[in-house]
């Protein structure tokens, strides 16, 4: 199938989720087309380059009678303001419009104002369809803001190989893979680390990727650090990072806001337990006592009891990895793309 008759508009990105989202997009969709609204590049002017952008897309839509739709990814404040205009440039046009929302601090968002709430609502009504990750979302979404125009489409990961093999080691090693900010829990996991008795008898390794406050991460790492088993990669894609979550044997996110993380997904398509934290969608995939553990956000120290059930039975390392593995399926670009292409079909139906 041919996707010319669709034009995307995301982020230049390709570090966050909704960039490793459009990339996979890519790789499944023959003549998938893409516009940037925000650059990658943080040495130029985001405002100008966003002006820039917005008329080579009213360009393009005026002049290629093929694109019938618009797929607009966004998250919240700046993102989802500059895709409103978009969006509303699309509806202007006659285009079929998609809102697909992402980020996990989306409700934060809509809720920080009466007009923020009303500006929000409007634009997603003036929308011909809104995509949300989730079904948690999704009834978040009708709640408060009463649409009827939502669908729900989980992010796609690709399939990795996988050999499960039965753990005897009495070293573990976890894989975080996110942005460096306090919002992601990675300061209090890594301080939290240093003084588990697990790690200090040098059974648990972490290894850490990702970009953002990169140097608070590293000044922690190195105030106390008492066995060195933790370390930090900074940024990781493609092989390198296929690399690392193939060698793992743990995916840990302790988040405090999410949507559905790519990272989690990627980490379950490669046959990896999780352990995060009941935030966002993420207790929509990661179910304890099946594909791995659940902690609220900022109580670390539950994550005793997890350490201590692992190494007591290890073997559920490969247990909850099979049940990930196959759970993740469900996640698979080629079945993503499906539910793409229904939404795609019924609104060129209703043109």
């Amino acid at each position: 199938m041919n996707y010319k008759h669709v034009l995307f508009v995301g982020p230049q990105n390709e570090k966050g989720g909704i960039g490793a989202v459009l990339e996979t997009y890519r790789g499944e969709m023959n003549g998938f087309r893409m516009m940037s609204t925000y650059p990658s590049d943080p040495n130029l002017n985001k405002h100008l380059f966003f002006l820039k952008q917005i008329v080579k897309i009213y360009q393009l839509l005026i002049t290629d009678e093929e694109i019938r739709i618009l797929h607009i990814h966004c998250a919240s404040r700046g993102s989802f303001i500059r895709k409103s205009l978009v969006a509303l440039l699309g509806n202007t046009l006659g285009k079929k419009t998609i809102m697909h929302l992402h980020g996990g601090l989306f409700h934060r968002f809509y809720r920080s104002s009466v007009f923020m709430r009303f500006f929000v609502r409007s634009i997603l009504r003036s929308c011909d369809s809104v995509i949300c990750l989730t079904t948690e979302w999704s009834r978040t979404f009708s709640e408060d803001l009463h649409l009827s125009n939502l669908s729900v489409v989980w992010n796609p990961v690709k399939s990795y190989p996988v050999k499960f093999i039965q753990v005897h080691s009495s070293t573990i090693t976890l894989l975080f893979l996110g942005t460096i900010t306090a919002n992601k829990g990675i300061f209090e996991l890594v301080e939290y680390i240093q003084d588990n008795p697990h790690y200090m008898a040098h059974k648990i390794k972490l290894t850490i990727c990702g970009e953002g406050e990169s140097e608070k991460l590293i000044s922690l790492i190195n105030r106390e650090n008492k066995v060195g088993n933790i370390c930090y990669k900074g940024w990781v894609n493609g092989v390198k990072k296929d690399e690392l979550i193939i060698k793992t044997d743990i995916f840990i996110l302790p988040s405090h806001y999410e949507g559905l993380p790519m990272a989690i997904l990627e980490a379950m398509s490669a046959g990896k337990p999780i352990i995060s934290t009941s935030v966002g969608g993420i207790p929509s995939v990661v179910k304890p006592n099946h594909n791995g553990w659940l902690i609220e956000p900022g109580k670390l120290n539950q994550l005793d009891l997890v350490f201590d059930q692992i190494f007591k039975e290890p073997d559920m390392i490969r247990i909850y990895g099979q049940h990930a593995y196959t759970d993740a399926k469900a996640f698979h670009a080629q079945a993503i793309v499906s539910k793409l292409n229904s939404i795609y079909s019924a609104l060129l139906i209703s043109n």
